[in-house]
């Protein structure tokens, strides 16, 4: 019997010294500041096929980008004539090409969109009006030379 009432008082002296006196708990906060952001692919070149003359409008190929912004931030889009660009641009601009003499038109496919995190596509769009002769010695020419034939597209957030 001594043997078990030894055994039962170092099993209890061993439990009782595992036993923790008490706890206590604290609460925290993370608090995160976000900063809104988006990014602009670049925008492909645009391009016209123009017969000076012709009885049809021109559209012109190219002109798409993608824009990637902070889900929910929305954005809006501008174009301004030259660079750099002056916020918040326009919708559409018109331009008179110094090297060819050929008016055109830009717009845009959109005025803008909420972002979701992802690459959003869209395009800007080029119409040049029929009738226009422009200005060409040779066979055929380019704007090469222009100076005003380079333009910004503003994202405005």
């Amino acid at each position: 019997m001594k043997r078990i009432l030894t055994a039962t008082a170092i099993a209890a002296a061993l439990a009782a010294g595992n036993a923790q006196a008490g706890n206590t708990s604290g609460t925290f906060n993370v608090n995160v500041t976000l900063t809104s952001s988006c990014t602009l692919a670049a925008v492909t070149d645009l391009a016209f096929a123009y017969t000076s003359l012709q009885p049809g409008v021109s559209n012109a190929t190219g002109g798409g980008f993608s824009v990637s912004c902070t889900a929910t931030l929305p954005y809006t889009f501008g174009l301004f004539s030259g660079t750099p660009g002056t916020p918040p641009g326009a919708a559409s601009i018109s331009v008179t090409d110094n090297a060819v003499n050929l008016n055109y038109s830009l717009g845009l496919s959109a005025a803008g969109a909420n972002g979701n995190g992802a690459a959003q596509l869209f395009s800007v769009t080029g119409t040049m009006a029929p009738s226009q002769p422009g200005t060409c010695a040779t066979a055929s020419c380019t704007n090469a030379a222009a100076t005003n034939k380079t333009h910004t597209l503003i994202v405005n957030y």
